[in-house]
């Protein structure tokens, strides 16, 4: 076989196999076209739809936030000691002055014992300095009281040296943490337990500069917890932060009673606000949204046929959003049946 034989050849093996390829290539494009849903537009899809109104309703806003204690501090010692007493287990609860730990002050309580008995001579001595007719100076009156004196102050050094020794806690709460244990040598600065208190809660919330002006020092408002859903716990605002972060948010504080417990130190919790709006306000429901936060659209029907209209929104609550631009009075939207509606389907009402 010469040289001109193998080259016809070979292009027909390659123009067979191209021709393979393409047709291969079609066929499957056939069937991927069979495939695809495409709409008729001459059939109507049947939709629910809602008029634009111009009405009141109230307008509520939400706030997210976490539940901080009202109180929380990290115990420790005030002296070198060794424990030979506790009181406390993670978890548990102490009343204001319950004892934490108590920690070894023998030697301390030796030291007072021995302080006390130079008190007593002290005192002795200047009672029989006093009670002479003679024979004694107003010298040695005047040493014997600054015995007294010094042996007192001897005694009140020791007295509060030894209260070192036993932990009390600053206030009634829980036990979030332990960090030491029987016979441990534990000295200042030591973290040796954190106490919370949970009598009432501290709910932070993070509040854009627009809805600032709607909370004031003192007021009361509901705070709810998706952890008990349908139960209301009264708040106070107790602080109102005076400058915003970098998103122009406001640090905003509300203290909550806790009563019987029941919430926990960093349980999400929100808040919520109710306004009323102008009688103008123009009103969509939710269920008629479509697009994007940024670019939000509805479905405006015209003459039997959807169109896709960019609109404006304003406040809203649980049920109705306020329109500010892009619709009038009126207009019909669709508020139900979107999933097989497309830009330009005509459409058929539900009764």
């Amino acid at each position: 076989m010469n040289t001109i034989t193998k080259t016809v050849l070979t292009l027909v093996i390659v123009g067979a196999l191209v021709a393979a390829v393409a047709f291969k290539l079609t066929n499957n494009k056939e069937e991927l076209t069979e495939k695809i849903y495409l709409p008729d537009v001459n059939t109507a899809v049947m939709v629910q739809v809602d008029s634009v109104k111009i009405a009141r309703f109230d307008q509520s806003v939400s706030f997210t936030g976490s539940f901080a204690p009202n109180r929380e501090v990290t115990l420790g010692a005030e002296t070198t000691g060794k424990v030979i007493k506790v009181n406390i287990q993670e978890g548990s609860r102490v009343a204001a002055g319950g004892v934490i730990a108590q920690l070894d002050a023998d030697l301390l309580k030796a030291q007072l014992q021995s302080a006390q008995a130079s008190y007593d001579r002290a005192v002795n001595t200047l009672t029989r300095y006093q009670q002479a007719v003679s024979g004694v100076t107003q010298l040695q009156i005047d040493n014997a009281k600054t015995d007294v004196l010094t042996a007192k102050a001897q005694i009140d050094q020791l007295k509060k040296q030894i209260s070192q020794y036993t932990i009390h806690a600053p206030f009634g709460g829980v036990i979030t943490s332990r960090n030491f244990d029987l016979g441990a040598i534990v000295s200042p600065g030591m973290q040796m337990a954190t106490l919370i208190d949970i009598s009432s809660l501290k709910l932070e919330i993070n509040v854009p500069e627009k809805n600032i002006a709607q909370f004031k020092p003192g007021q009361i408002i509901d705070v709810t917890s998706d952890v008990y859903p349908g139960t209301k716990f009264k708040g106070t605002v107790d602080m109102i932060g005076s400058d915003a972060d970098a998103s122009h948010n406001f640090r905003i504080k509300v203290r909550v009673t806790n009563n019987n417990s029941s919430l926990r130190s960093g349980m999400y919790g929100t808040v919520s606000l109710t306004n009323a709006l102008s009688a103008d306000a123009l009103t969509v429901p939710r269920s008629a949204i479509i697009g994007s936060s940024a670019k939000p659209q509805v479905y405006v029907i015209e003459n039997s046929i959807a169109k896709i209209w960019d609109i404006q929104l304003g406040g809203g609550n649980e049920n109705r959003v306020q329109v500010t631009n892009g619709l009038a009075a009126g207009d019909l939207v669709v508020s139900g049946g979107l999933v097989n509606l497309n830009n330009g389907s005509r459409v058929s009402i539900a009764k």
